[in-house]
This record gives structure tokens, sequence and C-alpha cells, in this order.
């Protein structure tokens, strides 16, 4: 019994040291990237029965990423673009929105376990919070305009991998999701809100996939 003790705590020891020397001098990142979100603003959350057209947006960003063996912290910042603005193509009396345009920014901070691929990079998952400012207009039903300014906190999970491609770089890759709406913000003019009391929050929430280079200072 001793033995076979002994001789899994010796495999389990020479496990992590064998994977732990890929990761040897590669503690604190810097990374930059591009991404992309699909239907920004998400308004059938608002109102499930609309018909859109979905705003999509560019991410660029930053990632400042502190690891040691199966452990990460990862922080950074991103900016969204719009590509395209967001449109309600039916019903837009009743809901009171005819197009609508969000950009944000995103301060990420996650946390997770990793699982080192060798010397050639590492799989990681997480979980954490992100904060967002958010910018924009919205067209109404009635011909006006609303300015957006709207912030919210919301809870998330990251999954990612990295590729190392030389001693200080790495390509990596990674999939952020995010639950996150603002507190209402906008009074719509639509049927739907017939107390005229403001209604629309944002919706921050949604999949997002990034990829970049990371370079590893430490």
């Amino acid at each position: 019994m001793i033995k076979k003790a002994i001789i899994s705590i010796t495999c389990i020891a020479v496990f992590l040291s064998y994977y732990s020397n890929a990761f040897a001098q590669r503690y604190f990142g810097i990374g930059i990237h591009i991404g992309g979100q699909h239907d920004v603003g998400d308004l059938t959350s608002f109102y499930p029965q609309a018909q859109t057209e979905p705003q999509n947006s560019v991410l660029f960003g930053v990632a400042i990423r502190l690891q040691v063996p199966f452990f990460f912290i990862r922080t950074g910042g991103d900016a969204s673009f719009t590509v395209n603005k967001g449109k309600v193509l039916e019903d837009q009396a009743t809901v009171g929105v005819d197009t609508y345009n969000v950009q944000y920014t995103m301060l990420p901070l996650y946390a997770g376990l990793q699982f080192p691929l060798r010397d050639r990079g590492a799989f990681y998952l997480g979980g954490g919070v992100s904060y967002f400012y958010g910018t924009g207009k919205v067209e109404l039903s009635n011909g006006t305009s609303e300015d957006i300014n709207a912030t919210a906190m919301g809870a998330g999970f990251l999954a990612g991998m990295q590729l190392h491609i030389i001693s200080s770089f790495s390509l990596y890759m990674e999939w952020i999701y995010v639950d996150a709406r603002s507190k209402p913000v906008i009074t719509t003019t639509g049927t739907y809100n017939a107390n005229n009391y403001k209604d629309l929050f944002i919706d921050y929430s949604g999949h997002r996939i990034v990829l970049g280079v990371m370079y590893y200072v430490l």
C-alpha cells in the first residue's frame, strides 16, 4: 500500500514538473486582439416578439495576463465599433424602436484553470465579471431619437487556447460570454409602453470571439 502511494506521488510530481517547465518563463503577458460580436444590444430581450436585423460589431482590445502553472488571471479592455446598425423589421409602432446603434467599452476580470499542452501552449477555462460603459443612439418609431449613456456589470465565462510560436510570443483565441444589462435608460414611444416611462434597457449580453498575439514580459 505504501509502495503504491509512493509510486503515485512520484508520478504526479514528475507530471507536474514536466508540464510546469513549459510555463517556466511565461508569467506575465500583454496581448492585443481583434474580434467580433453578433446581435449587439439584443433587442429581443426587451421585446421577445420583435423581428430584428441584429447589430454586428467588431472588437479591438488589450489583454493582460498573469499565470502560474494551472492557474491564470486575465484582465484588459475591449472597445466595440459598429459594422451595421440594428433594425426592427416590423411592428415598429408596438416596439417603439426603428433602429439602434450601441457602442461600448468592456473591462473584464477573469480567473480560472489552464491545462498545458506540453510545450506547445495551453487550454484554459475561467469565470469572472465585466464592466460595461455604452453610448450610441436609438431612433424611435415617432421619428425622434435618444442618445444612449448606460453602464452595467455582469458575470461571464471564458474559454481559450494559446499556441506558443517563439519563446516570448503566443497566439491566442478566446470565446467569452457575458450576461449584463443596464437599468432602463430610454422611454420608447410604442404601444408596448402605454404608461410612458423609461423601459428600454441596454443589453450587453452575448458571445464574443477574439484572436490575438500576446507578448510575455516575464
